[in-house]
């Protein structure tokens, strides 16, 4: 009668000795699979969000609608002014843009490869698909920066960049870590011919909304 629970109580060891193995090894790799799924869900948050700003602000938005030049009778710039206007318009803009591309990225779980997570090159397609959720936190927050940079002989080309951070949640099956996704957008610039007058240095982009 002893002998014919034995195989019940071998298969109960073994079923135990299992699961602490995969407990044990889950826990030991489960801050290396976290990582890999923050790089992951980082990097297509950041394309979501400069292919919603090249697509639907960028294309629209002219350097002339963020900065109002005035001219002497002889085309000379004496005064530059950022056009608060413009700026608020962007800024609304770009944010509904990224709630939009950011709500739409939510909906659709990336996928990471259990070898991807190994950092090895050879198994990074390889073992079970771990299902990774990019939930956005917060409000978005951008703000606008300038760069004036060498364009050819006597020539200066002001760029005006649009910069974008989010707070996001990264969940994968059994626990979550918070990032912070940001990227930087170039969305208008200008060509000046000779010296840049010192109006045009002296701009300053006002914290947008």
């Amino acid at each position: 009668m002893r002998g014919s629970f034995f195989p019940f109580i071998l298969l109960a060891a073994f079923i135990v000795v299992l699961i602490q193995g995969f407990l044990l090894v889950e826990k030991r790799f489960r801050p290396v699979i976290l990582a890999a799924a923050e790089i992951k869900a980082n990097g297509a948050a950041i394309a979501a969000i400069n292919q919603a700003i090249m697509e639907k602000v960028a294309q629209n938005v002219l350097y002339q609608d963020l900065v109002n030049i005035e001219r002497d009778d002889e085309g000379r710039i004496v005064m530059a002014r950022v056009n608060t206007m413009g700026v608020n318009r962007l800024s609304a803009q770009v944010t509904l843009s990224v709630q939009e591309a950011l709500e739409k990225l939510e909906e659709e779980p990336l996928e990471l490869p259990l070898g991807e997570a190994t950092g090895s090159y050879f198994l990074a397609t390889y073992g079970p698909k771990i299902p990774v959720r990019l939930i956005p936190m917060g409000k978005v927050n951008t703000e606008l920066d300038d760069q004036f940079e060498a364009a050819g002989i006597n020539q200066t080309r002001h760029k005006i960049y649009l910069r974008v951070d989010v707070e996001a949640q990264v969940v994968i099956p059994f626990t979550s870590s918070p990032v912070k996704v940001a990227t930087t957008v170039p969305i208008a610039d200008s060509i000046y011919l000779g010296e840049v007058p010192e109006t045009v240095i002296n701009l300053q982009f006002p914290p947008l909304p």
